[in-house]
């Protein structure tokens, strides 16, 4: 599970990631990031995995528990300043965390939310 300061509400604050982000698409997972209002507290992270990914909950809460992991590895590396929503799709059910760890380190990489 995440810290409670690299967690994001989603009920709260999905509306403004949602109006204020950039959309950037991976093979596993879509990310939404948004600059918060301060850019000196840590960077937030939300995870929307819908039943359309799988029915069975046990299975999308693996998928959140490897994207919260490989969230976790990469926490020293990322920029402080930013909420970032992972929006999972169909291919995530059956891989394994380093190739979660992979995709996630290139999207970020991608969206420079590495330093």
């Amino acid at each position: 599970m995440l810290p409670k300061q690299y967690r994001l509400p989603l009920r709260t604050e999905l509306r403004r990631v949602k109006n204020r982000s950039i959309l950037v698409q991976g093979g596993l997972f879509g990310l939404l990031i948004s600059p918060q209002v301060l850019k000196t507290q840590p960077s937030r992270f939300g995870f929307i995995i819908s039943t359309k990914v799988h029915k069975k909950a046990v299975k999308r809460n693996r998928a959140k528990r490897l994207l919260t992991e490989a969230v976790l590895s990469l926490s020293s590396k990322i920029k402080p300043g930013f909420d970032v929503v992972f929006l999972a799709k169909k291919k995530i059910i059956d891989i394994s965390l380093e190739e979660i760890k992979k995709e996630v380190k290139r999207l970020f990489i991608e969206a420079e939310l590495i330093k």
